[in-house]
């Protein structure tokens, strides 16, 4: 949901806005005026009775707000610099920020500026805009390993930007979010995090007998691995970025086969000492399963280096003897089986070895991440 602007007023391009806690632009038209910074310090006095184009970052949107507001802008936009779709901007107290804003995305900013257009216009009417960013990693979205065990997390990954929520406005005022109509549009991990619990309660309510690991393994081993980074939208992102993926309810639902645990959470290994680490696999049906297991691996694959811009996710080469893996697994009806996924030895101190076990029946496939730093 978001608010139509379009460069150059009058027509042309339209893409969606994302208000928050300030008011939606006035259906009007504007001039505009790229400030080309992030108006932090403050902003050109050429943006009096202009719509001042922003960029985000650095410093809270009431402040780049009220600069733009004290050089005379009517209007803010805030062009995010991350990427995926624009967020709804929250205000800070103690700011002269009382102007309306509203934010777009880094690539539709990108392409406003390429444009050269000069003006712009607002509706009042919101509507709902599809876009093409999905599952892009949020920028705030919290990341592993763990600091004391160093375990993989988050285990899974779900929606977290731009979710629509309710709220409680009683005695706030008109300066609730949401104008004091019980809804308004949230992020971060608080709007992810029951996205998976409802989720949980969905498979509880479809499976009665199933056990808490059970529901946990169901919705992370059939998730779908398809995150990418949240600086260009484009990359792979690895298992302490988003764990075994984006969850998949309607796969998980229809699970028949577990795995506890549902990760390979290695932690620190010693150079030297390979280290292995037992998956049960728990088959509750009256035919036995058949896994062909392969591993996938992620880089970049040290800890404390620099962290190249372009990520490698791929098969692991005949040569790459960093984990070993059974070639295949048989589960038996009603039954259960371990596989067990090894460290080896002859990996330098300082290695992250992760990425992910492919289990594929044709049918009933699963995946899991590893993940484990090889220390003195």
């Amino acid at each position: 949901m978001g608010q139509p602007f379009t460069y150059p007023a009058g027509g042309g391009t339209t893409i969606g806005a994302a208000v928050g806690d300030f008011d939606p632009l006035p259906a009007q038209s504007f001039d505009l005026f790229d400030t080309q910074s992030n108006g932090c310090t403050s902003v050109d006095p050429g943006a009096s009775g202009k719509l001042a184009v922003i960029d985000r970052g650095s410093c809270t949107f009431s402040q780049k707000i009220a600069n733009a507001k004290a050089a005379g802008a009517i209007a803010v936009v805030i062009i995010n610099n991350v990427a995926g779709d624009p967020i709804a901007m929250a205000r800070t107290a103690g700011f002269d920020d009382n102007i309306p804003a509203v934010m777009i995305g880094l690539s539709e900013g990108a392409a406003l500026r390429a444009s050269g257009a000069t003006t712009a216009s607002a509706v009042a009417t919101f509507q709902e805009f599809i876009t093409a960013n999905k599952d892009i990693l949020a920028a705030f979205s919290g990341q592993g390993p763990t600091n004391v065990d160093v375990a993989i997390k988050p285990d899974v990954t779900s929606v977290g930007v731009n979710v629509l929520s309710s709220i409680t406005c009683v005695g706030k005022g008109a300066g609730c979010p949401g104008d004091g109509s019980g809804w308004a549009f949230f992020q971060g991990t608080s709007m992810s995090t029951p996205h998976i619990a409802g989720s949980a309660a969905v498979i509880k309510g479809l499976h009665p007998t199933w056990s808490p690991g059970q529901i946990k393994s169901a919705l992370v081993n059939h998730a779908d691995l398809v995150i990418t980074d949240s600086i260009t939208g484009t990359h792979d992102v690895g298992p302490t970025a988003q764990g075994a993926g984006r969850e998949n309810l309607s796969v998980a639902a229809d699970a028949v086969t577990w795995m506890d645990p549902s990760s390979a959470s290695f932690g620190k290994v010693t150079f030297g000492h390979p280290t292995s680490l037992n998956i049960t696999l728990t088959n509750p049906t009256g035919s036995s399963q058949v896994f062909a297991v392969s591993a996938t691996k992620f880089t970049p694959d040290t800890f404390g280096g620099t962290v190249p811009s372009i990520y490698d996710a791929g098969t692991l080469s005949s040569g790459d003897n960093r984990i070993s893996v059974p070639g295949s697994v048989t589960v038996p009806a009603n039954g259960t089986a371990t596989l067990t996924v090894t460290v080896n030895s002859g990996l330098p101190s300082g290695t992250v070895v992760q990425g992910w076990i492919d289990l594929n029946s044709g049918s009933d496939d699963l995946h899991f991440a590893y993940y484990a730093q090889v220390g003195p």
